[in-house]
């Protein structure tokens, strides 16, 4: 029906959703409820001196109704708005109360014998008004509202001093469209509240999409996609981290540079894919072998890196032959190394010193670099450490 006014559909939500919208908008909407009914209020007390002048025979009945019933009630249904009750049960309060003030109201007007009251009567729209526009309520609670305040009015309408058919077809006039109106702006409120708040979520949706994809992009920039290792970008993150670090102790580090052995002639032997498959299984003992905190990347190649913070000098040798180890015992043949090995192995440059500039880390590496060679230099299958700054000084 609302299609052929032309007016926009309601959003379908599912029982999830409307319980997140009202959560949504329970604070804001306590608040404007609550200032809904303070002005509402005030303004039903304040048409007690329209009472005074148009109905003087009920003045008594009237101050009783207004000051002595709705009053309190409406001190009461401010202090259950306040209160922690869901947002829909407060709504469902202010539109009962609106209608026994509108009871009250009626009451008034058929006790009385003034000739002014069918003027008077035209207010009746006020109560319309208030439970569809002053308290926005939700557009279902509003036309069940709506329909119990027409039949209230046109039943008591009937009962007024002098009331005639032409005065009733004459207060419909006024009246109807004042419902309609009304109406067609709380149902329009209700669904610009209910799209709005469904495309809220899509934004947040969204944005929780575009954040996920966006820590994807970044580790993926940072992450070899074959062996799953940090990869030259990773080690410059963590070298920057280090440099941060406030910690001395923290930027004290082994760095290891550890080298597939004869891994050319094992690639152009048995295959890239096998080749791919042996750094991948080269990589994942190599990170087993390490501590969790130590970073491991894939330096190029076959060769990779490894840096420990917070580490002792005397740990390299340690770490070093954890490596060596850990890749050696995963037995894999590799019977083109034209030397006494027969399996896949690493040869592991070591080094130990203190990273706060990427110049400490170039000076390290190159350290490690030549501590490599002299392992390659030895047989292969081994490690060398070199002491310090002391370029000459690689040992076992």
């Amino acid at each position: 029906m609302m299609r052929w006014l032309g007016l926009p559909a309601r959003p379908r939500l599912t029982v999830e959703q409307y319980a997140a919208f009202l959560e949504d908008r329970a604070a804001l909407r306590s608040r404007m409820l609550k200032a809904a009914v303070v002005c509402v209020l005030i303004f039903y007390l304040a048409c007690f001196l329209f009472d005074l002048w148009l109905l003087g025979d009920v003045t008594m009945l009237s101050a009783v109704l207004r000051f002595g019933v709705m009053l309190p009630i409406a001190i009461g249904l401010l202090v259950y708005i306040a209160g922690n009750h869901p947002i829909e049960k407060k709504e469902i309060a202010a539109i009962l109360v609106a209608l026994l003030a509108n009871v009250c109201w009626c009451a008034i007007l058929v006790s009385s014998s003034s000739p002014g009251v069918l003027t008077y009567f035209y207010a009746a729209a006020t109560f319309q008004m208030a439970i569809t526009i002053a308290a926005a309520s939700p557009f279902r609670p509003a036309l069940r509202a709506s329909i119990f305040t027409f039949c209230l009015n046109y039943s008591v309408i009937w009962f007024l001093e002098g009331a005639s058919p032409s005065y009733v077809i004459q207060h419909l006039a006024v009246y109807m469209p004042t419902v309609l109106m009304t109406l067609l702006v709380s149902y329009q409120l209700e669904v610009e509240a209910l799209t709005s708040h469904l495309q809220m979520q899509e934004n947040e949706a969204l944005k929780r999409e575009l954040s996920r994809q966006n820590k994807d992009l970044a580790r993926l920039s940072v992450t070899d996609p074959l062996t799953r290792l940090a990869n030259r970008r990773g080690t410059e993150m963590e070298l920057m981290r280090l440099a941060t670090d406030v910690s001395d102790e923290a930027r004290r580090v082994v760095l290891l540079v550890a080298d597939v052995d004869h891994f050319k002639a094992y690639n152009d032997a048995y295959g890239h894919g096998a080749g791919d498959e042996c750094l991948k299984r080269v990589a994942r003992a190599m990170r087993r072998a390490l501590p969790m905190e130590a970073h491991l990347a894939r330096h190029g190649g076959e060769e990779f890196l490894a840096i420990f913070s917070n580490a002792d000098r005397n740990m390299a040798p340690t770490l070093a032959e954890s490596l060596r180890r850990a890749v050696r015992q995963l037995g894999i043949a590799h019977g083109f190394t034209g030397d006494r090995n027969t399996y896949v192995t690493i040869s592991v440059g070591a080094v130990s010193g203190t990273i706060q500039s990427e110049g400490d880390f170039e000076r390290l590496l190159d350290m490690a670099d030549r501590a490599l060679y002299a392992a390659k230099a030895d047989g292969r299958n081994t490690w060398r450490v070199s002491l310090d700054e002391d370029e000459a000084r690689v040992v076992a």
